[in-house]
Parts: C-alpha cells; structure tokens; sequence
C-alpha cells in the first residue's frame, strides 16, 4: 500500500500536465493579492508611460550603436546587469522613478509615474531565434506590493569579441497577455548535501 507521501508524490508529478498553460495574471493574484493590470493603450498615462520607455530605450539604442558602446562580461547574465545599470540611470530621470528592489527573482524593478505603479523585468539573451529553453520564471511574489502593470524589457546582444558585448536590439512586452506552465523542482540546500549521513569522502 503506498504512504501518504507517495501519493503526494503522484500528484506532483501529474500536476503540470493537469494544469496546462495558466495566465500570468491569475498566477500573479492568487499568490499575491494583487492584480496585473493591462497596458490600456486609450489611457492618457498608459500611454505616456510607454512614450517615455519608448523614448529612453530607442536613445539607448542609438547612442550604443553611436558609440560603438561594448559591455564585458564573460556570461550573459554579467553583462545584462551593466545593461541594466545603464538603462535605469537613464529611466530614473523625471518624470520617472525607478527604484531597483533587492534580491533575485521577479520583479527587478518598480517604475513609478504619475499614479501608476509598474514592474519591470529585465532579460539578456544572446538567443537571436525562438526558444522553448526557460526564459522567464516566477517562483513567489514577495516583491509585489501593489496593483500594476507587470512589463518585460529584452535585450538582444551579440559577442563581438570575447568578453565583449553589442546591443542589437529591444523589445517591451505587457505581462498581463503572458501564460506560464509549471515545472516541478526538487532541491536542496548546500548545508543538505554536506549532511553527514550522505558524505562519503572529503578532503
């Protein structure tokens, strides 16, 4: 007869098949509280708010190209934090502010302007073609605080040389049009893996 924990185990298992493609949105609310508002592209401020984006990254484009402007990393993800740095000092001008919240995970940044809360999520990728690889990932919404729009900025780059990257291009996308599927992970700390009952040889 199985136990307990292996007909959880089961259902576990089974559960992404169960539950398919669900929307950002619902995933948003139901573990936050908060709802994912969708860009209204009749709204005055919605739409002066992607003006403003719109303005701020076609200027970063133009000046990297003009510049011939090279970011170093020796990872993508290293170079898509001094991206982001330079992005954020130009967004965090008025009538903007930005705030960069701490730690990993989703959002990376709070965009404030006017009466209007948005959260943006920067991405990095040297991937020029569609991909099924995991690109975008959401584990909890601690960093949700409000009723917002929810917004994704990606980077297309290219290493010129190594260590040595170009912006190629940006887009922008609205969240709140976005559906996910989940994908079970079992993991442990380090502290679990160095338990004693499983080391076998150290140095």
């Amino acid at each position: 007869m199985a136990s307990r924990k292996e007909e959880l185990l089961r259902r576990v298992f089974g559960l992404s098949k169960e539950l398919g493609r669900v929307d950002f949105p619902l995933i948003v609310k139901l573990s936050t509280g908060y709802d994912v508002i969708p860009v209204n592209s009749s709204n005055e401020s919605d739409k002066k708010l992607i003006e403003i984006l719109d303005n701020i990254l076609k200027k970063f484009l133009k000046t990297s190209a003009s510049t011939r402007s090279r970011y170093q990393g020796n990872r993508v993800n290293e170079v898509g934090r001094r991206i982001e740095e330079t992005i954020v000092n130009e967004m965090n001008k008025l009538p903007l502010s930005v705030n960069r919240l701490a730690k990993s995970g989703y959002p990376d940044i709070e965009i404030s302007y006017q009466d209007l809360i948005s959260y943006l999520e920067m991405k990095t990728s040297s991937v020029k073609k569609e991909s099924g690889f995991r690109y975008f990932y959401y584990t909890s919404g601690d960093k949700i605080k409000n009723n917002a729009r929810h917004l994704l900025l990606d980077i297309a780059v290219t290493e010129e040389n190594p260590g040595y990257w170009k912006v190629d291009n940006w887009s922008l996308s609205d969240l709140s049009k976005l559906t996910v599927k989940l994908k079970n992970e079992f993991n442990a700390s380090k502290t679990d893996l160095m338990e004693e009952k499983a080391k076998i040889i150290s140095s």
